[in-house]
């Protein structure tokens, strides 16, 4: 019985975040219980004329360094495939066991405030809208 109190009545629910910034399609999708998001996804679609490259090879030589940032951070998981136009990136962060200290050191990724107590999913949607994302209904 006392394993059943423990999670104050909030259910597991889901928001997904959709946009194309600068020739990337970027889908975002946060699973929260209360305000406290848990778990994000995404997946981006990144073009190779975005990052200047005209084939796959070019293009792993610019993506394949960002991407082995990700390789050693605990509560993260990332995939990069390359198709003949674009990279395919899939990223899973486990809010409850990831390190924000080191996920901060990777370009692209937006953490503030104080993460002791969570990320707030109020506040990350209020970001993500700021930043040119539409919520998918």
């Amino acid at each position: 019985l006392v394993f059943s109190l423990a999670g104050c009545g909030d259910k597991e629910e889901s928001k997904t975040f959709n946009a194309n910034l600068a020739g990337t399609e970027i889908s975002i999708t946060y699973t929260y219980k209360g305000d406290k998001i848990i778990k994000q996804t995404s997946e981006s679609k990144i073009s190779y004329a975005t990052v200047g490259a005209k084939t796959k090879e070019d293009a792993a030589k610019i993506l394949d360094p960002l991407s082995a940032k990700y390789k050693n951070i605990a509560g993260v998981e990332e995939k990069l495939t390359y198709e003949d136009t674009y990279a395919q990136e899939n990223v899973s962060v486990d809010m409850e066991k990831v390190d924000f200290k080191a996920l901060q050191q990777i370009s692209g990724t937006m953490v503030s405030g104080d993460t002791s107590k969570g990320i707030s999913m109020k506040q990350t949607q209020t970001l993500l809208e700021a930043a040119g994302f539409k919520e998918a209904k």
